[in-house]
């Protein structure tokens, strides 16, 4: 089947359940996702970026602050229908709980999954994504270093994903995973299964990329789309907040 004909997903999960505790006094009051970039927070940036790529139902994976988040997002005039799925033990469990706790809220086993942290200037990343062929794909950078902290993946010549994780040995990586990707049908039921039977200490420490990992061992493919550098940045410090802000104007000046 071609990537034209393969059904693309009409729903989205966004994992916004995080304390973003590396970016306070900022976030002492609200996610990290509401702060502002440019001239919009960063999650409205993001949910309208995802309306003009043919989603129509967002899920918002929430924890921290979710009683604002909620009401914040129910003033922005967006053309999507929004979900939330609210994750109780944000504050000790990782994005792996999060996503487990979205995805009963999906009517579809094709979805968009993205980090709520990620400012993008790409026009074209999400249609990159949906027209690159597979079930599961994963956006990835290539950087000519990469540090320890970078959630690295490993690639086949032909761009399949082999290896997934932070652990990964920089030497070994081909790039950094931006933390947006398409799931589908092949994945969805191993990926229900696994992130259900989470142990107590996994949900402590596994993110969803480690749970991608296994299934990827398992001989379910994932596969890479190439976003080149600049089209995208992540925020975890004041540092990070910063640095977008200043690529938010360049971007947004004539």
């Amino acid at each position: 089947m071609s990537p034209s004909s393969t059904p693309q997903p009409r729903e989205a999960i966004l994992l916004v359940a995080g304390l973003g505790a590396r970016l306070q006094p900022l976030t002492d009051d609200r996610p990290k996702c509401l702060l502002t970039v440019g001239d919009e927070p960063l999650l409205c940036r993001l949910l309208s970026q995802l309306a003009t790529t043919g989603i129509d139902r967002v899920v918002l994976a929430t924890g921290y602050r979710a009683d604002l988040l909620v009401d914040t997002v129910r003033s922005w005039d967006l053309p999507l229908a929004i979900s939330t799925a609210h994750c109780d033990t944000f504050h000790t469990d990782n994005n792996a709980v999060s996503l487990g706790c979205a995805l009963p809220e999906l009517t579809e086993p094709r979805f968009l999954l993205c980090d709520g942290d990620v400012l993008i200037r790409d026009p074209d990343l999400f249609e990159r994504l949906l027209t690159t062929p597979g079930d599961n794909v994963l956006t990835i950078t290539r950087f000519p270093e990469l540090g320890h902290e970078e959630m690295k993946a490993h690639l086949d010549d032909h761009g399949a994903i082999l290896a997934l994780s932070k652990k990964l040995p920089p030497h070994r990586a081909h790039g950094e995973s931006l933390g947006i990707q398409k799931i589908g049908p092949s994945a969805f039921d191993a990926l229900r299964r696994r992130l259900s039977a989470l142990s107590p200490d996994e949900r402590r420490r596994l993110y969803y990329e480690d749970v991608f990992s296994e299934l990827i061992q398992e001989g379910i493919p994932f596969a890479a789309c190439e976003i080149p550098p600049g089209g995208w940045t992540e925020i975890d410090t004041l540092e990070d907040l910063e640095a977008a802000r200043t690529l938010a104007m360049d971007w947004e000046s004539p």
